[in-house]
């Protein structure tokens, strides 16, 4: 990555920490939230913080503008982030203040935050960054336990990871393609 990308980046998540600060979603949104997950899906959206089903709301709207946010799509760009919430039971949940140096060192030390995070909830800190790296699976896993579909628990499992350039083009890899452009601008 180049200096000229991090410092977008920078700005593009510094823009999201405000967004995220102020953020709202009304009620007519949750019931079209509710309308495409199931009930036990739906409890796993709710628990998120205001700003985190905002930005999904923000990814699902940004689907449904290309026409391609309906089922399993939906459902992911819904849940993709739910796994952070793994983090709340060490005490240290990842909430906006702390998503914030988590996102800058992703994208300025990724090495640095790998180093940091650490699979034990009694170092609330360090468990945080790693539920921080690893929310994808645990997300997927929560949202199969929620009785999401299987194509749905891949996206989310998936919708940080790098496809490959050689990764063939199907009703899939578009489907991921477009859930982590959105996430990206969202």
């Amino acid at each position: 990555m180049t200096a000229t990308d991090a410092a977008k980046r920078v700005r593009y998540r510094v823009t999201q920490f405000v967004r995220g600060a102020t953020a709202r979603v009304d009620a007519a949104e949750l019931v079209h939230a509710r309308a495409l997950l199931t009930a036990n899906a739906y409890r796993l959206f709710v628990a998120m913080p205001v700003d985190a089903q905002r930005h999904s709301l923000n990814v699902l709207h940004a689907l449904e503008q290309q026409g391609a946010a309906h089922g399993d799509l939906a459902a992911a760009a819904l849940l993709h982030d739910v796994g952070k919430l793994a983090a709340d039971a060490s005490g240290a949940p990842i909430r906006l203040w702390l998503r914030g140096p988590f996102v800058l060192a992703e994208a300025l030390a990724p090495a640095l935050l790998r180093r940091f995070a650490l699979r034990d909830p009694q170092r609330k800190y360090r468990f945080a960054a790693w539920v921080y790296r690893e929310h994808p699976t645990i997300g997927a896993f929560w949202a199969y336990d929620a009785g999401c579909s299987q194509r749905t628990c891949l996206l989310i499992a998936l919708h940080q990871s790098a496809l490959p350039a050689h990764a063939s083009e199907n009703e899939f890899t578009s489907q991921l393609r477009a859930l982590q452009a959105a996430d990206g601008s969202a």
